[in-house]
């Protein structure tokens, strides 16, 4: 038997969670021919994957970096997906996707999304979703790509930031343009109601939206209307998009329900004798700790339960650490983005309107329904936060730098800091909020992503920046050393169908995530006694260690650890 690509010897995961077993896996050409035990098969390249663990290429369910994708330097920036054993990207995630987008909806986007953006700017080279697929699948990919189309993008193309609802001629349109796009191959429609103008839609809105996937039974992924103390009304509201549209839904970093002022200041006191006593108390007292802070989650799941029992296919995904990262632009009051940003930025320049907004930001907790009351969804502000995506020169030297570290050397106070740098970079600036005990963090995130149904993600921002975020450098090795096989929280197996077959299932990716006959040939083959990741956030850009092979579409990515820059054995991934 004469075959492209022979793995012999190695211990099978194959996605689905069931114990691995000894199998040898032949590949030829894009797909896998067959597994079993081939022991006179050869092959133009074998892999001996003895004391190796062969498994599916995991899937990132959850990224910002579609827009970043189209950049030539994307191969070598995003090298340490590869090393985590990553072969695949779902992007568009959080309402926001680099189509279909219209002239005059693209400064905007390029302001209040840029930390997607490569950070030499990004020309627009395509309008349409099928144009958007041409031009990455023409200029190479690094990786396998599957993409929702977002509802801000689609709202800006037509109504701009504007609080109010849409016209019925202009959700003719966005229909039109979500119709066009699936059927040009787009898995799906992705919502980011904490984002403006997202947050000035209503239920119905939404609702009639996503009518359109009904035909396709494409998956609704949404980030909720809030995940502050109204979470479970945000996530009653998208269960009810969902229900009427007969849609699955997909609830995207489901740890919602933190209650406004809960947010921890790593740098107090207050926060470091709580932490002492938390290590000191041990996991569980820490875990049940922190729930105690998130009883609208609790809400949450039970709707959720009670939703999948009436036969609403419902997945999420988190990622392993304690943090998070977004637009400088969200901590604003999100009414003030309601006129465009030059009315934005004239506003922000007025002493007045900083002072009515500072007492607002101290005062403000979301209520239900946001629309009737300010549209807040959350409102959190900690001078801990890091920020990042400077472009210029006076204040690249913050690059990394905490909010409280920057007021402290401009001398003056954490919001008119936030305010000046807002107008200094024209909006163009990202934070980084990270729990700073490594510990704690791991205990909390082990308990986030262990439900059955939670997908592994990244859901990193700046990727063209130095963000000091571990998360993608090693949220999936995580998962697979520390919490499968050190911490034992789930058989490896398990892990890896977190990271494969139940995202494919999850996002409709057709033979994709699962080491079977016919399947595409995307696979790892990693060390499951040394899997690990590297990074944290002391030493945050650390690659993993332990993923041996990997191939996409049956081509050598990686082999013996050796990163291959030049393959771009990736393609858009279209629904069919």
């Amino acid at each position: 038997m004469d075959n492209d690509i022979l793995i012999k010897n190695g211990m099978l995961m194959d996605g689905t969670g069931t114990p691995a077993v000894r199998a040898d896996v032949i590949v030829r050409g894009d797909r896998i021919e067959d597994v079993g035990a081939f022991p006179d098969a050869k092959a133009s390249e074998t892999i001996d994957a003895e004391g190796l663990a062969v498994a599916p290429g995991f899937i990132d369910v959850h990224t910002h970096l579609d827009f970043f994708l189209t950049c030539p330097r994307h191969p070598q920036v995003m090298e340490r997906w590869i090393r985590q054993g990553v072969t695949t990207i779902v992007a568009g995630n959080c309402g926001f996707s680099p189509a279909p987008i219209l002239p005059e909806a693209q400064e905007t986007v390029d302001k209040y999304w840029n930390f997607a953006f490569p950070s030499d700017g990004l020309t627009f080279e395509w309008s349409t979703m099928a144009e958007y697929f041409d031009h990455m699948n023409r200029n190479g990919l690094a990786y396998n790509v599957a993409v929702l189309t977002g509802h801000n993008v689609l709202r800006m193309n037509l109504m701009g930031m504007q609080e109010r609802a849409p016209t019925a001629g202009e959700m003719s349109e966005m229909k039109g343009m979500l119709k066009e796009s699936v059927e040009a191959g787009s898995i799906g429609l992705s919502t980011g109601l904490l984002y403006c103008p997202g947050c000035f839609s209503r239920t119905e809105e939404i609702t009639e939206l996503a009518s359109v996937l009904t035909e396709y039974g494409a998956p609704l992924v949404t980030h909720t209307r809030g995940m502050s103390e109204i979470y479970d009304e945000a996530v009653k509201e998208v269960i009810g998009v969902a229900e009427v549209n007969r849609i699955p839904l997909h609830l995207s970093h489901h740890f919602g329900g933190l209650e406004t002022g809960s947010l921890s200041n790593p740098l107090d006191l207050k926060s470091k004798l709580t932490n002492l006593l938390a290590r000191i108390m041990g996991e569980d007292f820490t875990v049940k700790r922190q729930l105690k802070t998130m009883p609208a989650h609790f809400r949450a799941n039970e709707l959720i339960e009670q939703a999948r029992q009436r036969g609403v296919e419902i997945g999420h995904d988190m990622l392993p650490w304690v943090c998070m990262f977004t637009s400088l632009l969200a901590m604003l009051p999100p009414r003030m983005c309601a006129g465009g940003f030059d009315k934005l930025f004239e506003q922000l320049r007025d002493p007045e309107v900083r002072q009515a907004v500072i007492k607002e930001k101290q005062t403000a907790v979301p209520k239900w329904p946001t629309w009737e009351n300010d549209c807040w969804t959350d409102n959190w502000f900690d001078g801990s936060v890091f920020l990042g995506g400077f472009r210029q020169e006076k204040n690249r030297r913050y690059e990394n730098m905490r909010l409280c570290d920057i007021a402290r050397d401009r001398g003056t106070d954490l919001y008119n800091t936030v305010f000046d740098l807002i107008l200094e970079e024209e909006g163009k600036v990202f934070f980084v909020y990270r729990f700073e005990d490594q510990t704690i963090s791991d205990w909390i995130g082990a308990w986030a992503i262990s439900d059955p149904n939670c997908a592994i993600m990244t859901d990193i921002v700046g990727v063209d920046y130095a963000n000091p975020s571990p998360v993608s450098y090693g949220a999936f090795t995580k998962v697979l050393g520390q919490f499968a096989r050190d911490k034992g929280m789930m058989t490896q197996e398990e892990a890896i169908r977190k990271m494969t077959s139940l995202p494919a299932r999850q996002m409709q990716l057709k033979d994709r995530g699962i080491i079977k006959k016919g399947a595409f040939a995307d696979i790892t083959v990693f060390n499951p006694k040394t899997v690990k990741n590297c990074a944290s956030f002391k030493d945050p850009h650390r690659f993993s260690e332990g993923i041996e092979h990997v191939l996409i579409n049956g081509k050598p990515v990686l082999e013996n650890g050796t990163y291959d820059t030049k393959a771009l054995a990736g393609t858009v991934i279209k629904r069919t």
